[in-house]
């Protein structure tokens, strides 16, 4: 624990962005959309096969990668209230990261949450074009990288509010709370009680 909470949002997305992808890819299936009498196609008229998954499972799988991000609330048990401050307000990012991106994804593209026979599915489109432009229906993981991408490509400009966070919060701090100051690193001969940074004490 010798680094910033932000420092820790930064680098989780090296370990959560592969692992959601092994993990959809590896667990995800879609479901039967004929049994269950639902449409393939958007309509006639746009080249747009939909797919259907069971909400939860799903949701299960995206946001369990993510609960590494909330590993920042190990800096709460730090004595220095300028490292606690920094771990509040990397929570609430990590908090957003975990599940706030995906609930804006839903609220925001061409995914839809759909009640059919008392269970919540997620139907994602896939477009015919490219590759898939003659009329056959894009793979099923075609649609688990439509839904991946567009979760990261979200999920990046949260990451990009943690890199402003990390670099301004001594400004911040500065200006708002003059009063918490960031601990100094252990000099030498001070006991290791007396660490500073963020070093556990």
């Amino acid at each position: 624990m010798n680094q910033s909470p932000f420092a820790w949002l930064v680098v989780t997305p090296l370990v959560t962005a592969p692992l959601s992808a092994l993990l959809l890819f590896t667990f995800g299936d879609a479901l039967d959309a004929r049994a269950l009498g639902l449409p393939l196609w958007r309509n006639e008229s746009i080249p747009a096969s939909v797919y259907y998954f069971d909400f939860w499972p799903t949701l299960l799988l995206l946001t369990t990668p993510g609960l590494l991000n909330l590993l920042v609330v190990l800096w709460f048990f730090q004595p220095n209230g300028y490292v606690r401050v920094a771990a509040g307000l990397a929570l609430v990012l990590a908090l957003v990261r975990t599940f706030g991106v995906l609930l804006f994804y839903f609220s925001i593209s061409q995914s839809d949450l759909i009640s059919h026979e008392g269970g919540l599915l997620m139907r994602l489109e896939v477009e015919g074009t490219g590759l898939f432009a003659g009329g056959g229906r894009p793979p099923l993981d075609a649609a688990k990288f439509r839904l991946l991408a567009t979760m990261w490509l979200y999920g990046s400009i949260v990451w990009a509010a943690t890199l402003a966070m990390w670099g301004l919060y001594n400004l911040v701090m500065d200006r708002f709370l003059p009063d918490f100051k960031p601990p100094h690193r252990r000099r030498p001969g001070e006991p290791r009680s007396w660490g500073g940074g963020f070093d556990r004490r």
